[in-house]
């Protein structure tokens, strides 16, 4: 029994050393691997770039009135102005869709807010959407799978308008 009580008390005294040394040196050897297989290699994941061919039903906000950043003034003149703030398209997968406008009328010095919406039906044809409101007017639209752009008749104004996807 002297020698078995000698061998466990030499073992159990260098165990957690060696125990140490072995654990420090399986780790940075795991770790090497891991940064090796998951390092980036510069490229990243690769995310496909929109395109055209991409499913356009989703929801748009306004960006763009004429190449201008909104509020985009409609009117101004003589103490009565109309600015386009803000507006929201939904071109819903069962293919209709709905477009909300809101715009602010000032009248000397005293604005008021108000919410326009058109409703209607859309098709598309790779990168051409075709928007036709139930009224009967039509618009026809660009979409390169991010944004989609069309003319917009608003009182007789043409607007050419832009519509980024929401994410």
């Amino acid at each position: 029994m002297g020698r078995w009580s000698e061998r466990v008390r030499r073992w159990t005294q260098r165990t957690p050393d060696a125990f140490r040394r072995r654990s420090t040196r399986a780790a940075a050897i795991i770790t090497i691997a891991l940064t090796s297989a998951c390092g980036d290699s510069g490229t990243g994941p690769q995310v496909p770039e929109p395109s055209p061919n991409d499913p356009v039903a989703g929801a748009f906000a306004l960006t763009t009135v004429n190449t201008r950043a909104i509020p985009f003034p409609i009117f101004d003149e003589g103490g009565f102005k109309l600015e386009l703030t803000q507006s929201q398209l939904t071109l819903q997968p069962g293919g209709e869709f709905v477009l909300a406008i809101t715009t602010v009328e000032t009248v000397a010095g005293f604005p008021s807010t108000f919410q326009d919406t058109t409703r209607g039906s859309w098709t598309q044809n790779a990168g051409n959407v075709s928007l036709n409101a139930t009224g009967g007017a039509a618009a026809a639209a660009t979409w390169d799978g991010r944004t989609i752009g069309f003319a917009l008749d608003y009182d007789g104004q043409a607007l050419n308008v832009v519509y980024r996807k929401n994410p």
